[in-house]
């Protein structure tokens, strides 16, 4: 079972900063903090989705992270130095080779533990698809083995092993090459959040795919729809890691952990304000447990992504849900591997020149 800790200052319900929030919680050191804690309890990403790319107009949202994703990850990677890191950008806000360069350098920085959330945000498949592959051809601007360092020749790298894109598109052109050497996990990993119109361009070019169904019976038939859709464009289920977004309710009893999810119940526009939306879970550690397990097993999911309303929910799930998943062997401490994507079982791609001069 994969698990990602999506990170705010107070916890994803709105009201959240009312009743625990200090000037202090939106500070570097306190989410430093609670990535600690989510690295400690075997956590394989932190998700910083950053509004969905939605630009604030006369609000500071209490649920976003007051600094930019990729500036905060390549900060919290040198501090944090197992888990992962998931940050959004949105396509419509930043050109493919600034984009590609900055997550390139992320990777460098973090040892091969990060991801890009792409939002779609354009509406233009064509557009967003060429964007997509124009970054992951960036990403492969050198070879593993380019830069050779030979100082008695003087030779830095290998040219032959340097690829000058000299892409132009519909929508983009781009020469390239990047000017950041090739990613540990050979590029870095690609998410995207799951929507219809988004549910084709994720089959493409998605290995990890957020749901965001209401309840997880939803989830679940989403899920088994996107598996369909990816397997027309001639993808395998392997090639993807489908992840559901859950709330979790938690309390010492049913009756108590029902009543803590009456007092934190949306309004109407509490919920329009939310960018993400999740299943939510009502019970005590073992029942939170129970259904995370019968779906991981039953169902078409490979894990979930755990948003906390609050920070005191969060401590108990950090403290007594995750260990409970250990103790079922669902989730470990221990990860195999360094990279996020030996994290999470997805294959390290191979430079499109290396397999071709191997064929």
């Amino acid at each position: 079972m994969h698990l990602g800790f999506s990170l705010t200052p107070f916890g994803h319900h709105p009201a959240a900063w009312r009743n625990a929030g200090t000037p202090g919680h939106l500070g570097f050191d306190s989410l430093l903090c609670q990535i600690a804690k989510a690295e400690e309890a075997g956590f394989d990403f932190v998700l910083l989705s950053d509004r969905l790319g939605a630009r604030p107009v006369d609000d500071l949202s209490p649920i976003a992270t007051p600094f930019e994703p990729t500036t905060l990850v390549a900060a919290l990677a040198t501090k944090a130095r197992r888990i992962g890191f998931l940050a959004a950008a949105a396509t419509s806000q930043h050109e493919p080779y600034n984009l590609a360069r900055r997550f390139a350098s992320l990777d460098q920085i973090s040892g091969g533990r990060t991801g890009w959330v792409a939002l779609p945000a354009s509406g233009d498949f064509e557009r967003d698809q060429e964007y997509l592959r124009l970054v992951g051809a960036l990403w492969d601007s050198w070879e593993d083995d380019a830069f050779i360092y030979d100082k008695q020749q003087g030779r830095f790298f290998e040219p032959s092993k340097m690829h000058v894109l000299n892409h132009r598109g519909k929508h983009f052109t781009v020469r390239g090459p990047l000017n950041v050497n090739r990613s540990p996990q050979g590029k870095p990993v690609i998410a995207q959040f799951l929507s219809g119109g988004s549910k084709t361009l994720a089959a493409h070019s998605a290995e990890i795919v957020l749901l965001q169904d209401r309840t997880l019976e939803s989830a679940n038939d989403t899920a088994a729809d996107f598996v369909r859709v990816l397997e027309a464009t001639g993808r395998q289920r392997q090639d993807v890691r489908i992840l559901a977004n859950i709330v979790p309710i938690i309390a010492e009893t049913s009756e108590a952990a029902h009543a803590a999810s009456d007092a934190l119940r949306f309004g109407e526009a509490e919920r329009a304000s939310q960018p993400l939306s999740a299943s939510r879970l009502v019970g005590t550690p073992a029942e939170i447990a129970d259904t995370l397990q019968r779906w991981f097993e039953t169902g078409n999911l490979d894990g979930f992504t755990i948003l906390l309303p609050t920070l005191g929910t969060a401590d108990l799930f950090l403290a007594e849900v995750a260990p409970e998943l250990q103790r079922r062997s669902l989730t470990g401490k221990i990860k195999a591997g360094s990279t996020l994507r030996e994290y999470l079982g997805l294959p390290r791609p191979a430079h499109p020149n290396a397999v071709e001069r191997a064929s």
